[in-house]
């Protein structure tokens, strides 16, 4: 018995030390964030133990959904990967918090998100992507944001702000389910309604200092029309969030976003 019990014990230990449980957790949903309506703080580290670099990803789970490819590159470019995130919840200054809000928690998240920041060494560069059915296209919401942002680059930070996702037809699963994956034309969105509400956080901070905007929408959309399928690949896991095999299919995308002086440390 007690040799089956150690033989469990080091199976689990191997597996601990082979995944990486930070890393694994900030994907996933609820994982390595604060939900919606807690209040608390949480943050997850995983990569390099010696790195070129410090990378913070913060914001809500639209932030969380570019995790997979964003580990790949903290690989590549020896990084060392850190997660903040609270669902719902922009990064937003507690003194300029818009009134309207999916939850109250998310005051008492960003103060702590400000000691956080201010008791950390300055991150080179953070990354950030804000769900726009969260900020609405309020620009109260862009104005909040463009506060902590600028604080993070009076701090020597760079950020890289990637343009909210198209959103796909709220009956678009059951309209696949329907219509079969290789007639994804026929569950397509005007790509009008599809980037509505617009992203106010991107032109908050469009042309800062310190900050490149990345806008991936036209990998998922055509001139009139964003599928909810391309490539056989499904694009979306639910009505707002990109899937994970589609972050990792936008892979060179995100690379391309990252500035050059982030990707000295590359592994051959």
């Amino acid at each position: 018995m007690k040799a089956k019990l150690a033989s469990v014990l080091l199976v689990t230990a191997l597996i601990a030390a082979i995944i990486p449980v930070a890393a694994a957790q900030a994907y996933q949903r609820g994982m390595c964030a604060v939900p919606t309506k807690n209040i608390g703080f949480t943050s997850c580290e995983s990569g390099s133990d010696h790195p070129s670099f410090r990378v913070a990803m913060i914001g809500d789970s639209h932030t969380r959904e570019w995790f997979e490819p964003v580990r790949i590159l903290a690989a590549k470019y020896n990084w060392q990967l850190t997660v903040v995130s609270k669902s719902a919840c922009p990064p937003l200054d507690p003194t300029m918090m818009p009134t309207v809000l999916p939850s109250k928690s998310c005051i008492p998240w960003n103060e702590k998100l400000q000691t956080y920041i201010k008791k950390q060494k300055p991150y080179d560069l953070v990354i950030n992507s804000s769900s726009s059915f969260v900020t609405k296209g309020y620009k109260s919401f862009g104005k909040a944001f463009a506060s902590v942002v600028a604080e993070l680059t009076a701090r020597g930070t760079k950020v890289l702000v990637i343009r909210d996702n198209p959103k796909p037809l709220a009956s678009f699963d059951s309209c696949l389910a329907q219509n079969g994956l290789t007639h994804e034309a026929s569950c397509a969105r005007p790509r009008t309604d599809a980037l509505t509400p617009d992203d106010p956080m991107v032109k908050a901070v469009a042309g800062m200092k310190h900050v490149k905007v990345a806008d991936f929408t036209n990998s998922f959309c055509r001139p009139s029309v964003c599928y909810p399928v391309i490539q056989g690949i499904k694009v979306y896991r639910d009505h707002s969030h990109i899937s994970k095999d589609w972050a990792l299919h936008l892979l060179y995308r995100v690379d391309s976003a990252i500035p050059p002086e982030f990707k000295a440390g590359a592994r051959g």
